[in-house]
């Protein structure tokens, strides 16, 4: 029977590897003051502008009050702005500001870098099946503790 190596466990892995990629990301947003969170609400908003901070939360896996400090940091550095919902008064919507919108191409720039670094050696083939395979563990964690799959 084989023994347990956390070294070797998918776990500490996949968490080395997430820890190593937050580190690096941090480090190259640093002249931007951001954080990889701060990134990941501004990359929503890059890929959709305009868009409740539930739905957004939601997508980062965050609860509410992690979601709205968030949001209030980065309103506080003025690169979005949070407005109530026409439709709704009880949504809050965070909108990229002018200054938010010409940070897109500098910060997706040093993401795509970041990954590139990540995937370094990977034929294209195989950063589809990585890919493929990390979504399909997520899946299948994520049955055993919430009940469903979720599509990230």
């Amino acid at each position: 029977m084989d023994s347990y190596k956390v070294n070797e466990s998918f776990g500490f892995l996949l968490n080395r590897l997430a820890t190593a990629m937050k580190w690096s990301f941090e480090e190259r947003f640093k002249e931007y003051g951001l954080t990889g969170p701060q990134f990941g609400f501004m990359a929503r908003l890059f890929e959709k502008d305009s868009q409740p901070l539930s739905n957004i939360g939601r997508s980062m896996y965050c609860d509410k009050p992690t979601i709205t400090g968030i949001a209030n940091r980065l309103e506080k550095k003025g690169f979005i702005s949070k407005v109530r919902d026409e439709g709704d008064r009880r949504v809050t919507m965070a909108v990229l500001t002018k200054e938010g919108k010409g940070l897109k191409k500098a910060l997706c720039s040093i993401a795509i870098d970041l990954n590139a670094d990540v995937l370094k050696g990977f034929t294209e083939e195989e950063v589809k099946v990585f890919k493929s395979m990390l979504r399909m563990s997520l899946d299948n964690v994520l049955k055993t503790i919430e009940g469903g799959v979720i599509n990230v």
